[in-house]
């Protein structure tokens, strides 16, 4: 597919970028959405992981369920030691100030923002990862979530030379079209299907990708214990 003339910020999961048009534009705010265990988390700090490593962008890894050595152990499982990329990604565990701040539902959002800003005036990232958008959600006690929703994608926005990467969970048998969907530049979805009695896989597609020719297909996604990759989907 022709890469138009947006910058692009490289997945570096192998086949994955080709299929739009050379990667995620920058400046797009862009959903992993899918149900829990596949992979969410991990495709996005590889995004991180590989544009700190490769290419020297600065990232910002906000966590608001795994604590961050959790989240280190899991990332050095799959070759993605943080101590490589330390100087270039900032871990938040928001995990860990939840059980020592006093704060009520309506302040964590504002938490949220101020970390968010302050970090952004010392670090000057290029990209940023919410793990996850539901969880924020929940702990803020968001009371009229299409409003909300709305001013904090504004918000996101309004940073020059940002790319918002957000985690959402989305149960296997949701169908519906939340706001988020709506308010969002891109869409990767990630789902997990049970293969005869002991055996799982992983697959992806494209939902949505504004100024972009990107493939709307599935692709089985694997780790090969060094890298991520897209297939096309392996049938029986």
């Amino acid at each position: 597919m022709k890469a138009n003339t947006h910058e692009r910020i490289r997945s570096y999961v192998v086949n994955l970028d080709n299929q739009m048009s050379g990667g995620i534009p920058e400046g797009h705010i862009v959903l992993i959405s899918g149900n829990p265990g596949t992979y969410k988390s991990s495709l996005a700090y590889n995004i991180l992981y590989h544009n700190a490593l490769k290419e020297g962008r600065k990232g910002l890894y906000i966590s608001f369920q795994q604590s961050r050595d959790s989240l280190q152990d899991q990332f050095v499982s799959l070759n993605m030691p943080h101590e490589w990329v330390e100087e270039k990604i900032t871990i938040v565990d928001v995990s860990y100030l939840r059980e020592t701040m006093e704060a009520s539902p309506k302040d964590w959002m504002d938490i949220f923002k101020g970390y968010v800003e302050n970090i952004r005036a010392t670090t000057d990232y290029e990209l940023l990862v919410v793990d996850s958008l539901t969880t924020l959600e929940l702990i803020s006690n968001v009371e009229n979530r299409r409003d909300e929703l709305f001013h904090l994608f504004e918000w996101l926005r309004d940073f020059d030379g940002l790319t918002p990467i957000l985690l959402v969970e989305r149960p296997m048998t949701e169908e519906t079209l939340h706001e988020e969907e709506f308010l969002a530049d891109g869409i990767i979805y990630l789902t997990k299907e049970r293969v005869g009695r002991v055996e799982s896989r992983r697959y992806l597609s494209i939902d949505k990708m504004r100024a972009t020719k990107h493939n709307t297909s599935f692709f089985t996604l694997l780790f090969d214990g060094d890298r991520f990759q897209v297939t096309r989907v392996i049938s029986e």
